[in-house]
């Protein structure tokens, strides 16, 4: 994937949770993530797309884990329970009253590849998918050499059209 000019080189972003999925690197604002954890065994539901691997249980919490692979349209076969990389990535419920953050939903990830803070982005370039396009804040270079890391946002994952026949009624999470 080919990097477009940063918009502005010097701002920092915020930090980024990092994962790599179907052999491409992306990132998550540190702040949108409730917690990370090893892949457990899901729960399949019945008269559901792939777009939703599973259903898991959080602490007496129902989360429903999403195939990230599949929202953004890579090629991908879902990691197994027990993978020792494979991972999920419990994103915060947006809350405006300041209560305890509860979970809006997993993440499904091959592998967590740590936090960094991550210069300016530049927009995704014309080649990515629109539908994958529109899930992004843009796009960072990383390392050396540099290598692409597609920053998401997380509020626009969530409120894909996709899944807006699985979010609860009154507009409580996914």
């Amino acid at each position: 994937m080919a990097l477009a000019p940063s918009l502005d080189s010097s701002s920092k972003l915020d930090k980024l949770v990092c994962f790599e999925l179907a052999g491409q690197a992306f990132g998550l604002p540190i702040r949108s993530v409730k917690e990370t954890l090893p892949l457990r065994p899901l729960t399949r539901v019945c008269l559901v797309p792939p777009l939703i691997a599973g259903l898991m249980n959080l602490r007496g919490e129902v989360v429903a884990v999403l195939d990230l692979a599949q929202m953004v349209g890579l090629p991908h076969a879902l990691p197994r329970a027990g993978d020792p990389n494979a991972a999920v990535v419990i994103l915060r419920a947006p809350d405006s009253r300041g209560a305890t953050a509860r979970a809006a939903c997993g993440l499904l990830v091959d592998r967590l590849t740590g936090v960094r803070d991550v210069g300016a982005l530049a927009p995704p370039p014309p080649s990515v998918e629109s539908e994958a396009a529109s899930y992004l804040r843009g796009v960072a270079a990383i390392g050396e050499p540099a290598i692409a890391l597609a920053v998401l946002d997380p509020e626009r994952v969530l409120g894909s059209e996709r899944l807006k026949p699985y979010r609860k009624r009154g507009g409580r999470g996914t």
